[in-house]
């Protein structure tokens, strides 16, 4: 019988929460994705992150050549890699890759899905597949840093009030913990057991002391050198020719028409494919469907994977 690939949202996430989930859950039929449940509750089968290139090196393999790297935000390190499969993507990789071997220390924002490899001895390490990549300058990645913290203190809030209560769905419910949190908190009390969350908090303390131009922490990453002068191009882009606003505000104003003009939910694919056909590239059109759903409250998404306007 046959299905249709349904796509899961991206969640912006800080680096020491990813890389301290050791719970994978691995999907059983042939389109049912894939997660790592974090310490927080979140289920994550695609992010979108942010931070500077640490390290990046090109690998041969068998299935041809790919990349691997580290991104580095205020909490740690990411790893990635730019799978030999997606040699779309290999054009753009050797281009970060010269400019990292350079000596130069840019930002980046990734989207990906997010895998994990289990050691002999039970050991989990998580690592991102890159989707989509592009260069950004420091107030796109300010951007980022909010949404990834206020992201975070939800998690964070809803798991302080759920430390009191049993784990059981419909406690969870009456309390007000949100319907996307629940089933990923429970999987997570019971194979975590008591959390730390301090971690986790001074990670929001540290994205929120840079977004506000304040001294960086030690760890937190270095602000980009405003003297260097910017590049002509970005060395990674899925936008059109016009600039990132305008390309946003075109995909705004698409996905508003194609929801207007709709007598029924719209799937998530088909406003992507909107999108992409004025030029609008696929990263670009994701954080505007986000957008639209949890800032601007103008469509709301009522059945997973399907939207109207509100």
């Amino acid at each position: 019988m046959g299905g249709s690939r349904m796509r899961q949202p991206a969640l912006r996430m800080f680096s020491v929460e990813f890389s301290q989930s050791s719970l994978p859950i691995i999907g059983q039929g042939e389109f049912d994705p894939s997660f790592i449940v974090t310490k927080l509750g979140a289920k994550t089968s695609r992010m979108l992150v942010a931070g500077v290139i640490d390290s990046m090196e090109r690998r041969d393999t068998e299935s041809g050549p790919g990349y691997r790297g580290r991104l580095r935000d205020p909490s740690g390190l990411h790893m990635f890699d730019v799978a030999p499969f997606n040699p779309e993507l290999h054009a753009d990789a050797e281009e970060v890759l010269a400019k990292f071997e350079r000596g130069d220390r840019f930002l980046m924002l990734m989207l990906g899905r997010s895998r994990h490899y289990e050691t002999e001895d039970g050991g989990v390490f998580t690592s991102i597949r890159v989707e989509a990549f592009r260069e950004i300058d420091s107030k796109r990645y300010h951007t980022w840093l909010a949404r990834t913290a206020d992201s975070t203190m939800r998690r964070i809030d809803a798991h302080r009030r759920a430390k009191e209560l049993d784990a059981d769905a419909g406690a969870y419910r009456n309390a007000g913990i949100p319907a996307d949190l629940i089933d990923g908190m429970i999987r997570a009390r019971s194979h975590y057991g008591d959390v730390d969350i301090s971690a986790y908090e001074l990670a929001v303390m540290h994205a929120i002391s840079m977004g506000e131009g304040t001294p960086p922490p030690k760890q937190a990453i270095p602000e980009a050198d405003a003297t260097e002068p910017a590049p002509a191009q970005p060395p990674v882009i899925d936008l059109s020719e016009t600039s990132e606003e305008d390309a946003k505000m075109m995909a705004k104003s698409c996905v508003l028409d194609v929801l207007g003009s709709a007598s029924e939910p719209v799937d998530y694919d088909t406003l992507i494919r909107s999108c992409l056909d004025i030029g609008v590239g696929r990263l670009a059109a994701e954080e505007v469907i986000d957008d639209l759903r949890d800032v601007d409250a103008l469509i709301v998404e009522e059945t997973f994977g399907y939207f109207n306007l509100l």
